[in-house]
């Protein structure tokens, strides 16, 4: 009988697709460079997508960013992570350059993908890092872009210093002034943001940094930080000079202060002033003397004479004016207390050790600030004073505690009464007032009324009075002399009540009567209401 052997047939193995992805960048805003970045986009989406061998990953590219550094492109740190998620097997790049012109990094990420078995190819130089050659080639191609790079870098700072030389501004016109080829032209409504920044800081005012920026803001200006006001009062060009190379490269994508490492070009009368060169040099003058007041600190505006001056020896940060009443550490401040609790200084008991040391009857800031070179903060209240002589003394202190809050200066002013510094004391004139209201609302005169009555009588007070402010106070519980700690000042985390905490200005009864008055007025109001609801509804 003849044999029969069956023979199976394979089934076809479907060779898995390539997840494929694109990397794109261009280094400049110009309509040019867009055109050039959303061709590359369409040219390498249609081609992955066209292979059939090939699933589409999408195309990454970095807008108006620099290929001197990896750090600094969201795009290839986005496709990077991606391709740790395992969801791209292949990366197309137009050329070396467009990838990276830094030899390190690019053979940095180069590698690592490697490593994941990931290719990339660069279609201009032809080159697969997954080839036996790639990296060899890919190396010296990297290096010839990087130079490349860097001799771009040279000639644009060569053709800038030249036009230094010759008196010429390089880059955007400052506020105030718009660029007309070499020339500034003057904008009056912007120059008259720069005239008031400039009368208020000479001002006998004496408005801070931080005020004129406010100011800025509500009328209209388009800046209006610190940080533009600082640089409005340090511009020489609003005299109508101008001071060239202030700042310099000494490599690619990095700036620095000019500190005579290369020439400077004063350019005198170069376009329109806005302010006088006599004011100008005041202003200077004036940020200097705050300079010099507290060294420690080095920065512009008005600063303590504590000021950098306080470190914690827990943490090694400084201390900083923190609330109304102390200096807290920095460290303890931005980790929460969880790596530092050392203790909070109060000012009144900090400014007396320190005159108490410095052998004075009263503090004086500026023989502290030109004596004391640092205070170095112990966890025990130990304080330690550092001359500018050499010199150390100790002292010690005794810290400020969260529940020593309500024997502070509450924060709040109730009318009536006045904050001695201990405790809270009537004031008469106000009293009076107070009384009058419930006098008033008890012989059946309206809030409004009351409000209205006190209004035309142009008392000088320290409140506007309004319905509102009538019904605080009459029901207010503080002016029967008790008054409630809220949590975060009772010293225990919980709310605290505490009877005859100061002297009462209404008694318990009358104040009662007031409470029980206004219960029937509200019912009644509601009832009102109501009835006027069903009258409705009925119609």
């Amino acid at each position: 009988m003849p044999k029969i052997t069956k023979i199976e047939v394979p089934a076809p193995l479907i060779k898995p697709r390539l997840k494929v992805a694109a990397y794109a960048r261009v280094s400049m805003n110009s309509e040019r460079l867009m055109h050039s970045l959303s061709a590359q986009i369409s040219y390498y989406s249609d081609k992955i997508q066209k292979n059939p061998e090939w699933e589409y990953a999408g195309v990454y590219a970095d807008k108006f960013v620099s290929g001197t550094s990896a750090d600094n492109r969201p795009e290839l740190q986005r496709m990077i992570a991606d391709c740790e998620k395992g969801l791209i097997n292949m990366i197309l790049c137009k050329s070396i350059s467009r990838f990276a012109r830094n030899t390190v990094d690019l053979l940095t990420i180069v590698r690592y993908l490697k490593s994941m078995d990931i290719d990339v190819r660069f279609e201009k130089e032809g080159i697969s890092t997954l080839s036996s050659e790639g990296e060899v080639l890919l190396t010296l191609l990297a290096s010839f872009s990087e130079q490349e790079s860097q001799s771009l870098s040279e000639n644009l700072k060569w053709a800038i210093q030249k036009k230094f030389e010759r008196g010429e501004p390089w880059g955007i016109a400052p506020y105030g002034y718009k660029a007309v080829g070499n020339d500034y032209v003057l904008i009056e409504e912007e120059a008259f943001y720069i005239r008031k920044i400039y009368d208020f800081f000479l001002s006998d005012s004496d408005m801070t940094m931080a005020q004129i920026a406010k100011w800025l803001k509500e009328n209209g200006c388009r800046c209006f930080t610190k940080q533009f006001v600082k640089a409005v009062l340090t511009n020489i060009a609003y005299t109508g000079d101008l001071m060239l190379q202030e700042h310099y490269s000494p490599k690619i994508r990095k700036i620095k202060k000019n500190k005579g490492e290369v020439p400077k070009y004063h350019v005198h009368a170069h376009h329109p002033a806005i302010i006088s060169t006599e004011t100008f040099e005041a202003v200077q003058t004036k940020i200097q003397e705050m300079k010099d007041f507290n060294p420690e600190a080095d920065r512009l505006g008005r600063v303590s004479c504590f000021s950098s001056k306080i470190t914690c020896a827990v943490c090694g940060n400084h201390y900083v004016h923190y609330g109304k009443y102390g200096w807290k550490c920095m460290g303890k401040i931005k980790s929460r207390s969880k790596s530092c609790q050392n203790g909070n200084l109060l000012i009144k008991r900090l400014e007396n050790t320190c005159a108490e040391v410095l052998k004075l009857d009263t503090f004086d800031s500026d023989v502290f600030v030109k004596t004391v070179h640092n205070i170095k903060v112990e966890p025990d209240g130990t304080l330690v004073f550092t001359f500018y002589d050499g010199k150390i003394e100790t002292a010690r202190i005794l810290f400020f505690k969260p529940e020593q809050k309500k024997h502070q200066d509450p924060h709040t002013q109730f009318y009536g009464y006045i904050w001695d510094g201990k405790q809270y004391v009537i004031n008469e004139s106000e009293a009076e007032v107070i009384r009058g209201i419930y006098k008033d609302y008890l012989a059946g005169v309206s809030i409004s009324d009351i409000a209205r009555n006190l209004i035309n009588q142009g008392l000088v007070l320290r409140k506007t009075f309004s319905r509102k402010s009538i019904l605080n106070y009459l029901s207010n519980v503080f002016y029967t002399g008790t008054r409630i700690y809220p949590a975060a000042y009772s010293g225990t985390g919980k709310e605290e009540t505490v009877e005859n905490d100061h002297p009462a200005i209404i008694d318990k009864d009358t104040f009662e009567k007031v409470r029980i008055l206004r219960e029937k007025s509200l019912e009644l109001r509601y009832r009102a209401m109501e009835t006027m609801k069903k009258k409705k509804g009925e119609a």
